[in-house]
């Protein structure tokens, strides 16, 4: 078994691609390269940090007029507006506008409507329309979706075991579990649990590299607010999006509506205390 592994920076982090099949090197290298190429298409079209991305140019637009959207994006905005539905809130892609406003995210030309929430997103068939300016941010699903594009293209290339991770966001497949450990909260340079994963996904949500006195990245849509716990939040799920967005509706939904979504995705969650 010839085994590979690459790391690129894509979607604002380290993205590493480990692989292994019965293949030369060179027809493992071309199974990277279709992985990243993937990721890579989800990086230039969903960045809200480039001005030229599809992302921001429906920010800047979409309140004037409809406005053609990918696949890409508009798979992954039906997602989006699906949680968010979901968990009433919770999770919820309008989020931009707030995390603007606490400078956690560049200066945009549009100003977004205080009150505007996934409500004011309209999809008819593929375009897209807002009911009054907003800033979508895809920060808190986009890279479940461009792992699980990675690995939809491993699969499709006969590669038999593989794990992408994009910044703690990863998925695997192959024969065997995979073992994975998860940064201790109160020590995140340190490990504190091992999970074991089996063709699944993992995606982890904590506020342990926010920056001095900066507020967290971590914000509850509805109100505004960071996240004012320490604790590390994480979930298994057949997809890392789902993983991705899940972590999210742990933090602020209700404990009836966490459940009820958990169960509905298959999704196991992990909560690593950070206590006093």
């Amino acid at each position: 078994m010839n085994r590979l592994r690459r790391a690129r920076p894509w979607l604002g982090t380290l993205v590493e691609i480990s692989l292994a099949a019965d293949f030369d090197t060179p027809a493992l290298l071309a199974a990277v390269e279709a992985a990243y190429a993937a990721i890579a298409r989800v990086h230039v079209a969903m960045s809200v940090h480039e001005p030229a991305s599809e992302l921001s140019r429906l920010n800047r637009s979409a309140h004037l007029a409809a406005v053609p959207v990918s696949a890409d994006v508009l798979t992954v905005l039906r997602a989006a507006l699906s949680f968010a539905e979901d968990s009433d809130g919770a999770f919820d892609p309008v989020v931009g506008g707030r995390l603007t406003a606490l400078g956690l995210l560049p200066a945009c030309e549009v100003t977004a409507a205080p009150q505007s929430t996934w409500r004011d997103v309209l999809i008819d068939g593929d375009q897209l329309r807002f009911r009054q300016p907003l800033r979508l941010d895809f920060g808190g699903i986009a890279k479940g979706y461009a792992v699980d594009l990675a690995i939809e293209q491993l699969r499709a290339a006969g590669i038999a075991e593989a794990q992408v991770n994009a910044g703690g966001d990863l998925r695997v497949f192959g024969p065997a579990s995979q073992r994975i450990a998860l940064r201790d909260p109160r020590a995140p340079s340190q490990w504190s649990q091992i999970v074991e994963l089996d063709d699944q996904a993992l995606a982890t949500s904590a506020p342990y590299y926010a920056a001095g006195s900066s507020p967290s990245a971590l914000i509850d849509p509805r109100s505004g607010s960071p996240y004012a716990g320490a604790d590390s939040i994480s979930v298994i799920a057949p997809t890392c999006l789902a993983a991705d967005a899940l972590t999210k509706v742990a933090l602020f939904a209700s404990p009836a509506l966490l459940e009820a979504l958990l169960e509905r995705h298959d999704a196991q969650l992990l909560i690593q205390r950070c206590a006093d």
